[in-house]
């Protein structure tokens, strides 16, 4: 309308359907962000939470939350603050010994190992090896708020097996993903074609001419034949608009599926359920420590990478191999645990004393 009436723009606002158009434009609009930002928020949350749930101290810092994430600091205070209103529950955001971090709400831990039985520090329990006996076959034994969960890595599912780590059909989504972006790029290219194309015409009185002059025309006027002209550069911008952003994203997705599938293969040769993070090998190109952690961090976001985690331990940023986290069941023969309010809970089934001495936070 607008382009057919542009010497006249009055007659365009108002045609019939304008009004709607434009009050329909600007909800959608502000409904598409609303759910971008629902969506995203609902993502960090979940991403928190998890992460709490896999602490054993009670207490994280903001530095290490800052470390895992990527993010600054001051975005991380903010969302917590405001998490914590709409979507997260027991914690507390406090200052301790000059320092900014959560605190979580009455959390007692036991780690121990399944092979020696030997009870151990949180502190050897996120390096993945018991002192006494050697072995990496860990767990750890929660109590909060009334809950009971275990904590352990079954991470020898994954040796010798980097499917394990991997999404499901991986390489053939990277495949899809390369030639949707070839694809993509190409439309991209000839939609600026199509629209340096349409300016030349635009300006061309002798092509107008051929067209007003020609027998099928249906348009009779040189304005009409410009506003259609114009028209025409208006919807191969939008192609141009849509496919070239399309053709980043997708590259990109392939990029860290490619990202995830070297993680891969790498986490399937640990005999630890814990790795340093430092130790993950470059992708292909020459990239510096912030640039490799930010694509494995991608490569987890988008579910290329699975069954691992990036955490932080004693300031020194790791990667949890296999985190398995069973709640409220016995450990011993998975009956459902109900009541667990004490530090000795002993299970009504097989009578396994379930938490042992803990000390409290």
């Amino acid at each position: 309308m607008f382009t057919y009436y542009r010497d006249d723009p009055n007659t365009a606002l108002h045609a019939v359907s304008m009004p709607s158009s434009v009050v329909w434009f600007i909800i959608g609009v502000i409904l598409l962000i609303a759910v971008a930002v629902s969506r995203n928020r609902i993502g960090n949350a979940t991403f928190y939470s998890s992460y709490f749930e896999g602490d054993l101290d009670g207490y994280i810092t903001y530095s290490d939350l800052a470390a895992v994430t990527g993010k600054s600091i001051p975005k991380i205070r903010k969302e917590l603050h405001l998490f914590r209103r709409h979507y997260m529950k027991h914690y507390e955001l406090k200052e301790k010994n000059g320092e900014e971090m959560v605190e979580l709400d009455s959390k007692k831990a036991l780690c121990e190992c399944k092979n020696c039985g030997a009870h151990i520090e949180k502190r050897m329990f996120f390096t993945g090896t018991c002192p006494y006996c050697d072995s990496s076959d860990l767990s750890a034994r929660v109590l909060t708020n009334d809950r009971f969960y275990s904590i352990s890595n079954d991470f020898k599912l994954g040796v010798k097996k980097p499917s394990y780590y991997t999404a499901r059909l991986l390489n053939a989504r990277k495949v899809l993903y390369i030639v949707l972006s070839v694809i993509s790029a190409i439309l991209a290219v000839c939609g600026v074609c199509m629209v340096f194309d349409g300016i030349g015409h635009y300006f061309d009185q002798e092509y107008q001419k051929e067209i007003l002059l020609s027998s099928e025309n249906h348009l009779f006027s040189y304005a009409l034949i410009k506003a259609d002209i114009l028209n025409n550069i208006i919807f191969d911008a939008a192609v141009t608009v849509f496919f070239a952003p399309l053709a980043f994203l997708l590259f990109r997705k392939a990029f860290s599926a490619g990202t995830a599938g070297i993680c891969a293969d790498f986490l399937s040769k640990s005999r630890k359920p814990f790795a340093k993070a430092s130790s993950l090998p470059d992708f292909g190109i020459v990239m510096d420590e912030k640039r490799k952690l930010k694509e494995v961090r991608a490569a987890i976001h988008r579910g290329y990478l699975v069954h691992c985690t990036l955490e932080m331990h004693d300031g020194e940023l790791m990667t949890a191999l296999a985190k398995k986290i069973v709640k409220d069941q016995c450990p011993s023969c998975a009956a459902p645990i109900v009541d667990a309010v004490d530090e000795n809970y002993k299970c009504q089934y097989c009578g396994r004393l379930i938490m042992g001495v803990i000390e409290k936070k």
